[in-house]
């Protein structure tokens, strides 16, 4: 399921195949199998694409229950009056996991959806989470980000950062 990375990308056997790093066989049975119970599903042109099933499962996460339900109101307030995206968010490990966007129709584009993992170091809502992160987590994302992160823009910039 790792090899889709993009929102509705349709996937040929192939592709598929080699993203997930098994013969094609393999993942032709797997995905059969998987299709049976809709956790994919087959395009007119053969292609796969993640099925419906794995939002009803993934609806099911104990930890996404709460997440999402408890801030909405006051995410949805804020978007009403800035008129802009709302991003919820939520660390795991070095990343910041979207759990849930308000967008706004006539804000900029953003090319992230719910569910998509971004590094802490190198998006907006990483830094803020970063921000209020314990002292061990900020120090350890300043001494393991890769170099092609650049470096810390000034807003982030902390009399303890690099």
């Amino acid at each position: 399921m790792g090899a889709f990375t993009e929102a509705g990308e349709g996937l040929a056997l192939h592709t598929l195949a080699a993203r997930a790093g098994l013969p094609k066989s393999t993942t032709s049975r797997i995905a059969a199998q998987l299709t049976d119970v809709g956790a994919l599903e087959r395009l007119d042109n053969g292609d796969f694409v993640v099925g419906l099933h794995l939002f009803d499962i993934t609806s099911l996460a104990p930890r996404g229950h709460g997440l999402r339900a408890a801030p909405l109101p006051f995410m949805q307030d804020l978007h009403r009056v800035t008129g802009r995206h709302i991003l919820l968010a939520v660390r795991d490990g070095d990343e910041a996991v979207l759990a849930e966007r308000l967008s706004a129709r006539d804000a900029a584009a953003v090319k992230y959806r719910v569910g998509a993992r971004l590094p802490l170091f190198g998006a907006g809502i990483g830094i803020a989470l970063l921000a209020h992160a314990p002292g061990r987590i900020r120090k350890e994302a300043r001494t393991t980000r890769p170099a092609s992160a650049g470096s810390w823009p000034p807003y982030a910039r902390t009399a303890s950062a690099p």
